[in-house]
């Protein structure tokens, strides 16, 4: 049982490194795992494949911590209780907070408090922080204000222990119960692990490495940083926090009587294809740096006024380089560190200059198109047919209607105050209705039955239905009965088209 240390200084070649091993090593006999963060999963997988080329496979794969934590529970027969996931947790927490309302200080049921409590609750499980801590911590403080929050959220968490423990498991407790079950399996002995593309690792993490460091045949781990010995200027070292990591993989291995093998240093860059980056990338954060001293090719600098023009002088250089020399759209990359604060700029100069662009942002899920759709169909039930939530309705686009009949229908309802139960009740016979213009007249009372007809309908359905899944499943069939996922993909087709028409024109 051994532990080894593959680092290196940024793109000199770790994961290479690692998959060309893999590669060398895919016959020894061992059973290879390569352990990454979830975000890389797909990526290491793609590079496994990539690597091996026409060799089997099947001695090779990739896991993440959480898809070896539910391996092993299904193993030893851990998987019976239910996973509690965000939504279910902040159900949970706002039930404690209601019960506990009078009785605590500083947290009330507010959606902020509620996502600070799932969030310091995440942070206690990675961590390690159990009740039994906090209530030490506690009596040990002298600071009477931090005390009252301490006993705040140690109230809440307790309550929230208790709840899960018989029928739930919080996912964030998935790691430490993998960290006590691995040695009660023997999926990992005698195996080969590599840890790659880690920045640091949780306690949780530590005591898994620490596990499988007792088991397996070998397991590497591969860091950022141009040295394993400890940092002589923590201020001025860019691999500071990486070097606080060795240095708790060595005390671990020590801890443990866990061979070290030598460790392994790629001091070659391969990332960085020219000199300028080469350089910058040992000097942007060295104190002394050293100056480049020839003249930058690669590198330039464009010094703008403000974030307007900063925006345009890049989408003016994309379509040089798109026209000029040779380059594709989708070859070129902007990046920034403010996305909130440039993404709507870039999509109005970028739409400007003709420039197709993807941003990489997160959007909320109630921006979704079909989420919209089924909020405003619940919403119109909830606030009794109102006229925000039947227009809500009709705006998100899947009914057979076009923009001019919208408007129309709108001014019609404003007119004569079509609300509440005058959507569904009788037919629209108004006094003063123009004779000259009874064929709009009647469009729009077609249009009227178009919208509340198949409603009234989905509601007689779920009368009597009480449980989600029963809703659920009668939901799905309304979308299905009207169609939307056909009227989905004619959405998708038509961005696409536009798309496609955009990219012709610029190019």
């Amino acid at each position: 049982m051994a532990l080894r240390l593959i680092y290196g200084r940024s793109g000199s070649g770790k994961s290479s490194f690692v998959f060309d091993e893999i590669k060398e090593r895919i016959d020894c006999g061992s059973k290879i795992y390569v352990i990454t963060p979830e975000q890389f999963s797909f990526t290491a997988e793609k590079k496994l494949l990539e690597t091996l080329e026409n060799s089997a496979v099947l001695n090779a794969e990739v896991l993440t911590f959480n898809r070896m934590a539910y391996r092993v529970a299904s193993e030893v027969g851990g998987t019976a209780k239910i996973s509690i996931s965000n939504p279910g947790k902040a159900m949970l927490i706002y039930n404690i907070l209601c019960g506990k309302k009078s009785k605590l200080k500083f947290l009330g049921k507010s959606e902020e408090n509620i996502d600070l409590i799932i969030e310091q609750i995440t942070e206690f499980k990675k961590h390690g922080v159990l009740v039994d801590d906090l209530k030490k911590m506690m009596e040990e403080t002298e600071d009477n204000y931090l005390k009252l929050k301490i006993k705040d959220i140690l109230q809440v968490y307790g309550d929230f222990e208790k709840c899960i423990e018989d029928h739930y498991i919080d996912e964030n407790d998935n790691l430490t119960n993998l960290a006590n079950q691995l040695s009660s399996v023997s999926i990992f002995d005698n195996t080969l692990i590599y840890i790659d593309e880690f920045v640091g690792f949780t306690k949780q993490e530590y005591e898994i490495i620490r596990q499988l460091s007792r088991v397996a045949k070998q397991v590497n781990i591969s860091i950022c940083s141009d040295s394993i010995e400890d940092s002589v200027s923590p201020e001025s070292d860019v691999f500071y926090s990486n070097k606080i990591t060795i240095s708790r993989i060595l005390e671990m291995v020590e801890e443990d009587e866990i061979a070290l093998e030598e460790p392994v240093f790629l001091k070659n860059c391969y990332r960085f294809k020219n000199k300028e980056l080469q350089h910058l990338e040992k000097n942007l954060y060295a104190i002394p740096y050293k100056k480049y001293e020839e003249n930058p090719e690669n590198i330039k600098l464009f010094l703008a006024n403000n974030q307007y023009s900063e925006i345009e002088n890049v989408a003016i250089n994309i379509v040089k380089l798109v026209r000029n020399h040779g380059y594709r759209y989708k070859d070129i990359a902007v990046i920034t560190k403010s996305l909130d604060i440039y993404s709507n700029l870039v999509k109005v100069i970028f739409n400007k200059y003709q420039i197709p662009v993807f941003i990489d942002e997160k959007k909320d899920l109630s921006q979704n198109i079909i989420v919209k759709y089924i909020l405003a169909i619940l919403e119109i039930f909830a606030r009794n047919w109102s006229y925000e939530a039947v227009f809500n309705y009709v705006k998100t686009g899947f009914l057979d209607i076009t923009r001019q009949e919208l408007f129309e229908l709108e001014n019609y309802c404003q007119k004569w105050g079509i609300k509440n139960n005058k959507w569904y009740k009788a037919e629209w016979n108004f006094k003063d209705e123009d004779d000259n213009n009874k064929a709009q007249i009647e469009r729009l009372r077609e249009i009227r039955r178009m919208i509340v007809n198949p409603l009234l309908k989905f509601k007689e359905d779920l009368n009597g239905a009480k449980d989600v899944k029963t809703i659920t499943k009668k939901l799905y069939d309304f979308l299905i009965k009207n169609e939307i996922d056909r009227k989905l993909e004619e959405k998708i087709e038509e961005f696409k088209d536009a798309r496609k028409s955009r990219i012709s024109n610029a190019i």
